[in-house]
């Protein structure tokens, strides 16, 4: 469980961790291995937006899909941010400081969601160009008509009987809708956003409302620390809809939760769920707690958006020693993160399109995406290294496979191709003309 002290002055909540205690703003055993194989730069020159629907240019079905930018076309406020565009993609940091925008736009940071309520005006952040999501500290006077302030972050695991939802999860579920409820009276063209936790699990905690949380917002998000927190690893491991023979401290298990939270949307997927991935020690003091490695980090979003998820966000608050603020504090995790930002963002305008279903060979998460006449292949090992082979679609007619961001490309060969990956949280991103 979570534990959340009020601080006056200093944010909604801080977030502190004991014993047993696990995580507040994150997602998810295998050990961390060194030489990953990455996409760790970015493409010359980024992709355009997808102008025919999925299921035109290749035969297949699409995957289950919120609707991309075009999502955030309801809402006016998200709509002046740029939202709405192909090319946004939301990343966001959990609580940021108003004082540290600046220095987080450097790294690819383009969203607030919370923001600690320390006697700064909401202008001090949306002034530099990142979107604020605003939780209930900040007054309606506070916030105004600023168009930087795209949505309230209403709650932050009510789920699990925190943000004021005490009592059984039936109290729960109905101090989630007030929150929506006064959230959507201010009829001011913002979003809703609540980020859940436990929930996830389908074991004790709001075993059976999840998907009554998810239909009072329009944007979720969870979190769950598998890589650094041991507690949720064996949560994790309990969970009756965790694969059997998975390593919880895996890149896996950031898919896997995003898997979990489009399960409780209706229809599947329908609304944008956002991954959280720590950047260091996330105030951790069990037993074996770590921080996360730069290697680790990267396999987490990407396996994330392998499996869909709508944006990524960061939980940067830190006890590992190099500073509480880990993201303007601690120059590995502030390096890891532009890295892949930069990945992220330069694929976006891929990102933002739906997916088409195919399974391309076995023991591997992919998704499959075109954009301009293309085919987008991002591609994961499902948690065991090695090679895999890739059988295409019909449709898919290119005789050389480029492999995104790394300086090399592979001959396709009887409708398909092959490619190593060198451990459970390697990634490629294969591009191949149609």
């Amino acid at each position: 469980m979570t534990a959340h002290e009020p601080v006056s002055g200093s944010g909604w909540y801080r977030h502190r961790f004991s014993g047993r205690v696990a995580a507040i703003a994150i997602a998810l055993a295998a050990p961390a291995l060194t030489g990953v194989t990455a996409c760790s730069a970015v493409p010359a020159e980024s992709p355009r937006a997808a102008s025919e629907p999925a299921g035109a240019a290749l035969a297949l079905p699409g995957e289950p899909w919120w609707g991309g930018p075009s999502y955030y076309a309801r809402f006016p406020k998200a709509v002046a941010s740029g939202w709405a565009e192909p090319a946004f993609f939301p990343i966001a940091v959990f609580q940021g400081k108003p004082e540290h925008a600046a220095s987080l736009k450097e790294i690819g940071i383009n969203t607030y969601m919370g923001a600690e309520h320390d006697g700064s005006t909401m202008s001090s952040i949306t002034r530099v160009g990142i979107s604020v999501l605003a939780q209930s500290e900040w007054t309606e006077d506070e916030v105004g008509d600023d168009p930087g302030v795209v949505g309230w972050h209403i709650s932050d695991e009510c789920d699990m009987g925190y943000s004021g939802c005490e009592g059984d999860e039936d109290a729960q579920l109905a101090r989630q809708r007030q929150y929506a409820e006064r959230a959507r009276s201010h009829q001011d063209g913002r979003f809703v956003q609540a980020n859940f936790g436990n929930g996830v699990l389908g074991t004790f905690w709001s075993k059976d409302t999840m998907p009554d949380h998810i239909a009072l917002v329009d944007v979720s998000s969870v979190d769950k620390y598998a890589y650094t927190s041991p507690h949720v690893q064996e949560l994790l491991a309990n969970s009756p809809s965790w694969p059997t023979r998975a390593a919880p401290a895996s890149s896996f298990a950031y898919g896997w939760l995003q898997d979990r939270m489009e399960s409780f949307s209706s229809p599947a997927g329908s609304k944008p769920n956002w991954v959280f991935v720590e950047t260091a020690k996330p105030y951790l003091t069990e037993g074996g707690a770590t921080s996360i490695t730069p290697a680790q980090l990267e396999g987490a979003v990407w396996s994330a958006i392998i499996h869909g998820a709508a944006g990524i966000a960061y939980f940067q608050h830190n006890n590992d020693g190099c500073g509480n603020y880990s993201l303007v504090a601690c120059p590995q995790a502030r390096q890891a993160v532009q890295r892949v930002n930069a990945s992220v963002q330069a694929l976006a305008p891929v990102l933002n399109t739906q997916s088409f279903s195919w399974t391309f060979g076995d023991d591997l998460s992919t998704s499959l995406k075109v954009v301009d006449g293309q085919a987008y292949v991002l591609a994961m090992a499902n948690g065991v290294p090695g090679l895999r082979r890739f059988t295409l679609p019909p449709g898919v007619t290119g005789q050389t496979v480029e492999v995104v961001g790394e300086d090399r490309s592979i001959r396709v060969a009887d409708q398909g191709f092959s490619d190593t990956f060198a451990s459970e949280l390697s990634h490629h991103v294969y591009r191949i003309d149609l």
